[in-house]
């Protein structure tokens, strides 16, 4: 996707569908599962360094490959009281980034999601890298969720 802003969109979006059937995703989860989506893309941190004249691209891309995301996620995780849960949340967070960036048409051969097994890439190649329209369309979206999700938490409040 081309903004962090649509995989937290999409992360918090979920969260909030799941919020209506599991108490699980309170407020607290879902900022772990929002936080989990932008793992993947540490790798920004790079261009810091490239404005400080090192270049860290070799060194963190591993971030961007699922293992790397989680193992970031793990290290993260014991920060918490609760270990498990936070890693499971960070954990959907981690999957619905790499979910929505199957959509992207890549550049190269497309994400070596089974890296260190295997590096072939897979990619669905819909959706391309500069088109900001999928972020108005994701805002949108996570505008109707919350509307229409507080108005079912309102309407069974009243029950």
């Amino acid at each position: 996707m081309p903004d962090w802003m649509v995989h937290v969109a999409v992360a918090w979006s979920l969260c909030r569908i799941l919020r209506l059937h599991y108490g699980e995703f309170n407020p607290a989860n879902t900022v772990l599962v929002m936080v989990g989506s932008i793992f993947p893309d540490a790798i920004k941190v790079s261009i810091i360094g490239e404005l400080l004249g090192f270049d860290l691209w070799n060194y963190i891309y591993v971030f961007h490959l699922p293992v790397g995301s989680f193992l970031l996620a793990g290290i993260t995780s014991l920060l918490f009281q609760e270990k498990k849960k936070a890693f499971l949340f960070l954990s959907l967070g981690i999957v619905t980034h790499y979910l929505m960036d199957l959509l992207l048409i890549q550049v190269g051969y497309g994400m070596s999601l089974f890296y260190p097994l295997n590096w072939m890439g897979f990619t669905l190649n819909l959706v391309p890298n500069d088109d900001y329209y999928i972020t108005i369309v994701a805002l949108v979206v996570a505008l109707v969720i919350y509307l229409v999700t507080n108005w079912i938490e309102s309407r069974n409040i009243q029950k």
